[in-house]
């Protein structure tokens, strides 16, 4: 991945914030409530963001599976995936 897409990718990941999430799920047409943007949030912050690091994102969907729900964590990987093709 370009060193300065994958940066910007983890920057914005690791400040994202409950309302620009809750706008990131509507565009790729899928509904998160305030509550599960949160929950997202929390597990997102207990760890510093890596997008290359597939581990580490297999290991954050678990989390949310886990602790938000199944449906959701199938939906963030969906947003995740568009980032594969860099690398």
């Amino acid at each position: 991945m370009n060193p300065f897409i994958l940066q910007m990718v983890n920057n914005k990941l690791n400040s994202i914030k409950k309302d620009e999430l809750i706008h990131l799920a509507k565009q790729y047409q899928f509904k998160i409530t305030e509550a599960q943007a949160k929950k997202i949030i929390a597990i997102l912050r207990s760890e510093t963001i890596d997008v290359s690091n597939l581990a580490q994102r297999e290991r954050i969907l678990a989390k949310i599976k886990q602790q938000v729900d199944a449906k959701t964590e199938k939906q963030m990987n969906e947003m995740l995936k568009q980032y594969d093709q860099f690398l």
